[in-house]
């Protein structure tokens, strides 16, 4: 449990400090599977983008790794207001509506949102009525989907993966996802591929770029938390990591 939290961060050159005092874990919730961000490795374990990330940071505060906490994305934030973790730490996009409810961390990445379809179904965004597009429930690829295409038939899933199940199995007509994650999940299936530009806006509802939550009582965490990025992206430690998962900045 907390006791006291507080951070001291100085760069100074490449290098920076981020101390706290009584804590022993953190807690983080998070929503898998969702590649390349957080996923299970063939051993069982947690890993992925944001789960080294996440270690790291915690590392940086209380000398443990993250103590993660697996939640499906639409009780993600409840979750969290619930006391069930301490922090959110997946791929959560900072922007008005979800700031009414919890304190954001400085944003740690940003990447764009892209429609994907089976090849030779003709599906253009632009033209989308009569048409069955699946969103993962409660994102931002929800929100925006529901307001700019109200012709089409709007297929929610707890999960990406039971999405990607549903494209390939030809019961969808496109899906609407993080780039990242539909490029990997899709894979080296030849059958399906992005359809169109990648989509970032409008910036009150793909926000800011991404940030850990928090219950907003709790600004000494967050403190600690953005200290300890800034640590990361300037030591190196955040390059690493990105470089493993992606071929592309995702910085910000």
């Amino acid at each position: 449990m907390k006791k006291a939290l507080f951070a001291v961060a100085g760069i100074l050159a490449m290098t920076s400090a981020v101390q706290a005092e009584d804590w022993d874990t953190i807690r983080a919730g998070v929503d898998a599977p969702y590649p390349p961000f957080e996923y299970k490795a063939p051993d069982g374990t947690l890993t992925g983008f944001e789960i080294e990330l996440g270690n790291e940071v915690c590392q940086e505060i209380t000398g443990n790794d993250c103590e993660w906490v697996i939640q499906a994305w639409d009780g993600i934030i409840p979750g969290l207001l619930a006391r069930k973790y301490d922090m959110i730490f997946s791929s959560m996009s900072i922007n008005d509506e979800r700031k009414k409810r919890v304190l954001f961390s400085e944003p740690y990445y940003t990447t764009p949102s892209a429609f994907f379809a089976p090849d030779g179904n003709n599906f253009d965004p632009d033209m989308a009525s009569d048409t069955r597009i699946g969103v993962q429930r409660a994102t931002i690829q929800d929100t925006y989907v529901t307001e700019f295409l109200p012709d089409a038939e709007v297929v929610r899933y707890t999960t990406a993966d039971d999405m990607v199940v549903d494209l390939k199995g030809g019961r969808l007509d496109a899906m609407f996802i993080d780039a990242p994650v539909g490029l990997e999940m899709i894979g080296e299936d030849a059958a399906i591929s992005q359809v169109g530009e990648f989509v970032k806006e409008p910036k009150r509802i793909f926000g800011e770029g991404v940030g850990a939550a928090f219950r907003k009582r709790d600004a000494d965490l967050e403190d600690a938390v953005s200290a300890a990025l800034e640590k990361l992206k300037n030591d190196g430690t955040y390059d690493r990591i990105m470089d493993k998962y992606f071929d592309f900045d995702i910085k910000i």
